[in-house]
């Protein structure tokens, strides 16, 4: 019940409270130019000079643009191609193949970031992946490499790279709801480039035949996903300076998925309150101080906890499973 008392300061909290910086530009795939509703690539092949279609967004072999925009033709949105499918954010999305047995061929969306990263510091990406029902299959190789040039093509068929940001949630199955692909690294330094894709050969690529409600008539052993909504953060931007410097308290169990144990020495902290962040620094959860929090209905994940009082102010990371 508590919570609900904070509910009206934490809508302020977001609607005042600047947000750090996404380092993705167009990260919701809205903003484009001379869109070719019947080819859906990412660059007009229909017309002269063949102009680029979706602001900083480039393509690797031939990943699809979808948007509402597309009354007609294949690539529209909410109905495709390949199937039926609402965006994460706004009108758009990009889509691609993740697994064909016909052949190796993946496909790859990627952008120059708006800032090369920096040795040492910690960035924190998100984005949202939902697979095509007009498809059969489901993978969980979906991830995005950070690298200082484009990624060359392995025989012009896919990426062999290590991607610094993995899928965690197993096969993405799902077709209604969006995925959340997270996590956070540290940069070696240079990186100026994100790819987003499979980057495992096909004999290195898990894969689940899921069947298909609406499956597109020439195929099989195939995975296609949605991708939106990506977002990217240098944490040093998000106000953790403190975090474990001379902390007056502690948690436990850390990790944990169920229950969040705090212990403190400092009485004064009955009129502290406790703020929870998300690797974005969105708050998720706004209390008064209490012994314990249940956090199972947080997603796994990153988070960084922070206790304040008009003495103290201290925050420390941790991970629920």
């Amino acid at each position: 019940m508590r919570r609900l008392v904070f509910l009206s300061f934490i809508l302020f909290y977001f609607v005042a409270k600047p947000q750090a910086q996404n380092l993705i530009q167009n990260g919701s795939f809205e903003i484009f130019d001379s869109i070719d509703c019947g080819g859906g690539g990412f660059d007009n092949y229909s017309m002269i000079g063949t102009p680029h279609v979706v602001n900083n967004w480039y393509s690797l072999n031939s990943p699809d643009y979808f948007n509402s925009t597309c009354f007609a033709g294949g690539f529209n949105v909410p109905y495709s191609y390949f199937g039926h499918c609402y965006s994460k954010q706004g009108n758009a999305y990009a889509g691609g193949i993740a697994f064909t047995g016909n052949y190796e061929t993946k496909e790859y969306i990627y952008q120059q970031l708006s800032v090369p990263l920096q040795a040492g510091k910690i960035y924190c990406l998100s984005f949202y992946a939902s697979r095509a029902d007009g498809v059969t299959h489901a993978v969980n190789n979906i991830g995005a490499y950070f690298s200082a040039s484009i990624p060359p093509l392995v025989s012009n068929y896919y990426v062999n790279a290590t991607p610094q940001v993995l899928n965690q949630s197993g096969f993405i199955t799902d077709t209604i709801s969006w995925t959340e692909i997270q996590g956070c690294f540290t940069a070696l330094g240079g990186e100026q480039y994100i790819t987003i894709g499979n980057f495992n050969s096909n004999a290195n690529t898990d894969t689940l035949f899921v069947g298909s409600v609406n499956q597109t008539p020439s195929t099989f052993k195939y995975a296609y996903y949605y991708i939106d909504d990506v977002t990217l953060i240098d944490q040093s931007t998000v106000g953790f300076n403190e975090l474990d410097k001379g902390k007056s308290f502690d948690i436990y169990p850390n990790p944990t998925n169920s229950i969040l144990n705090i212990e403190s020495n400092n009485q004064q902290l009955q009129n502290a309150t406790i703020e929870m962040k998300n690797t974005l620094g969105q708050i998720v959860y706004f209390d008064v101080y209490a012994h314990q929090i249940h956090i199972s209905d947080l997603p796994s994940g990153i988070y960084f906890i922070t206790i304040n009082n008009k003495e103290t102010k201290r925050t420390i990371k941790f991970v629920k499973d």
